[in-house]
């Protein structure tokens, strides 16, 4: 956890609206190792915030706050002297405004698809398609997490961010399971029983893109933070839902501790079905 800690604190690439709290935001993102499925992902994302192209903001929830955390890149246009030219510039910025597992998970899942360059409605839109189309989990607490995360939740997103937010809120629901929280109402193994196809897309395709953009001394460190806290009993700490950064002189803001994660899209109309998309892309 302090190497993590410490790439944060050193490239001042996380930034705290309140009361600063290194130690828990590190806690948080050394617990998501514990999905194997996420190492690399994780690692790219250190490895940008090391490079300070990208950067974590944490800020204060108010009562009017309808977003936990959303992701926004930005351009700019910087002189090269030497090339005698702009070049183009891409800056990344994370907010969050809960520091909760699935509120990062989700939006490093937006983070990740953008550093990719891959187009989730080709290969990803057909494994998703297979693995949700008429189908259902046995589990009824994994049924019922997918219908709202991945079905409810998104009725009023048009078609055009559809996929993205399904890619995100799969990484979401394997952040909500017990490997995570500990006493959560599945196993990430019944996530990735379930979802076959996606799981194998991120493993085979999406992740295999991006490892080139992993610093090797992140990688060869995390391989054994991976494995040390796999073998630790996951646990959520009182304080982490009472207390926190989210304060001004010492008074905490009111705040409701949603379970919705919505990103910087804005909310839309309708929900398209599976096999629409299907067709629509033949």
């Amino acid at each position: 956890m302090e190497f993590i800690r410490q790439i944060f604190k050193e490239s001042g690439q996380l930034w705290f609206e309140g009361l600063d709290n290194y130690d828990k935001f590190a806690r948080f993102y050394a617990d998501l190792y514990r999905i194997e499925l996420f190492k690399d992902g994780l690692d790219v994302i250190l490895t940008k915030v090391k490079n300070k192209k990208l950067k974590f903001e944490v800020r204060i929830v108010t009562n009017w706050d309808t977003n936990v955390g959303c992701y926004l890149t930005e351009q700019n246009k910087v002189f090269n002297r030497f090339l005698g030219k702009f070049n183009t510039q891409i800056s990344q910025k994370i907010i969050i405004r809960q520091l909760l597992h699935n509120v990062i998970a989700h939006e490093m899942a937006h983070a990740l698809e953008f550093s990719s360059g891959l187009n989730l409605n080709e290969d990803f839109r057909r494994a998703i398609g297979f693995d949700m189309k008429d189908r259902k989990p046995n589990l009824v607490t994994l049924q019922a997490e997918i219908k709202r995360l991945m079905v409810d939740a998104l009725k009023s997103y048009p078609k055009h961010q559809f996929i993205s937010e399904l890619f995100a809120r799969y990484f979401e629901l394997l952040s909500v399971s017990r490997d995570i929280c500990g006493k959560g109402d599945f196993d990430a193994g019944h996530v990735t029983d379930f979802f076959i196809n996606t799981t194998n897309y991120v493993k085979q395709i999406f992740n295999s893109q991006i490892k080139t953009q992993i610093d090797p001394e992140i990688a060869k460190f995390t391989l054994e933070l991976a494995t040390k806290i796999k073998n630790e009993q996951p646990q959520i700490k009182f304080s982490d839902k009472v207390d926190s950064f989210h304060k001004r002189g010492g008074v905490a803001t009111n705040q409701k501790w949603s379970k919705n994660v919505k990103s910087n899209f804005t909310l839309p109309q309708n929900l398209q079905k599976y096999q629409q998309l299907e067709d629509d892309n033949k």
